[in-house]
């Protein structure tokens, strides 16, 4: 890296040196006059920035230099030393000895016969106006060329980020429909496979479906067949959801608004209570009426007066049945739930609407 210079000067050669783990950059320039400059700069922090080097130099006259060192004697014109000068620096035989607080001692192997060396001081100077000037325009210049590399970076990362949410909004579209297609409010359902269906069953509950949510009461995947834990779950509370998935992968269920009471034998009945399909997408109420909600002796889930839906407590060990008649529901055919009277219960899952 050269050193900015005043429009009077010429550069003659720059390079590198090293001494005690420090960075120096060497510059020689014609100054006019048969006048030579030796300028050093040296780096501190190792960092580019040319205000942060301190800066030493001298300033030498053919005649000067031949009051030197004798072996300049031997050049009479100015333009012979310089190239000598230039000379040694590309055979690296000028080498720093010693740095001070405001000097720097450097020597120059001049490849006489006898080896015969020379000595020279630097001292420390001061940035003239017109390398101030010159410095600032390369720092302004660098840092409208690290303005410009920053926006193209900023930009393309701009697009590198709308890419990737594209690809995320399209990779949860996916997961919506597939992965996380069981997931309502946070809970994995193993028998609700999207938001539409859970959708289907809040608006025949409430026109208010954006504040509603369920809560989880059982979940025959983590407890198995457990008649206890089933009463404790849903016995006592309103506002149930049963759903079933049997062997054969038919959905179904039916919603209760009435609490189920704790009796043997108890029938209640419930003008918001329905039943319905989820492979269907359709929602079953009574034509006559209200739907019956009830538990037979206490050891089943009952909708309807003449059991359209029983679900027993040993769900997974006896025959849960449906009996559906077109007569008295808005059912599409007979056992529009199931397609048969008979299931076998594959999943069991039991959620409370809560209503914010």
């Amino acid at each position: 890296m050269s050193t900015p210079k005043p429009s009077e000067e010429t550069l003659i050669i720059s390079f590198n040196s090293e001494f005690k783990q420090k960075k120096y950059i060497f510059s020689l320039y014609d100054i006019g006059n048969d006048s030579i400059k030796i300028v050093t700069l040296e780096n501190n922090d190792n960092n580019d920035d040319l205000f942060k080097f301190n800066k030493f130099g001298i300033t030498l006259k053919l005649e000067e230099l031949k009051n030197l060192h004798r072996y300049f004697r031997m050049f009479d014109e100015f333009e012979d030393t310089k190239s000598y000068i230039s000379d040694l620096c590309k055979a690296d035989s000028i080498k720093i000895i010693d740095v001070k607080e405001n000097e720097i001692a450097i020597k120059l192997d001049l490849r006489t016969v006898q080896n015969d060396s020379m000595m020279i001081s630097l001292n420390k100077m001061k940035y003239d106006e017109k390398e101030e000037i010159a410095f600032l325009i390369k720092g302004y210049e660098q840092q409208k060329k690290e303005i410009k590399e920053l926006k193209n970076t900023v930009s393309d990362l701009k697009t590198i980020i709308s890419n990737l949410t594209k690809r995320i909004e399209k990779l949860e579209g996916k997961l919506d429909n597939n992965v996380n297609n069981n997931i309502i409010n946070g809970i994995n359902s193993n028998i609700i496979k999207n938001g539409e269906e859970k959708s289907l069953l809040f608006k025949a509950i409430s026109t208010q479906e954006d504040n509603l949510s369920l809560k989880l009461l059982y979940n025959s995947k983590i407890e198995g067949e457990n008649p206890e834990k089933l009463k404790q779950a849903y016995l006592g509370k309103n506002d149930i959801i049963v759903l079933v998935k049997t062997k054969k992968d038919k959905r179904f269920g039916g919603y209760a608004h009435e609490i189920f009471q704790i009796s043997g034998g108890f029938e209640q009945s419930d003008n918001k209570a329905f039943l319905f399909n989820l492979d269907k997408m359709k929602i079953y109420k009574s034509k006559g009426g209200p739907l019956s909600i009830w538990n037979y002796e206490g050891n089943s889930i009952d909708f309807g007066t003449g059991t359209d839906l029983r679900v027993f407590y040993e769900f997974f060990h006896k025959q849960n049945y449906t009996n559906q008649s077109t007569v008295d529901y808005n059912y599409d055919e007979k056992f529009a739930l199931n397609g048969e009277k008979f299931f076998e219960v594959k999943y069991l899952e039991i959620y409370q609407v809560i209503f914010d």
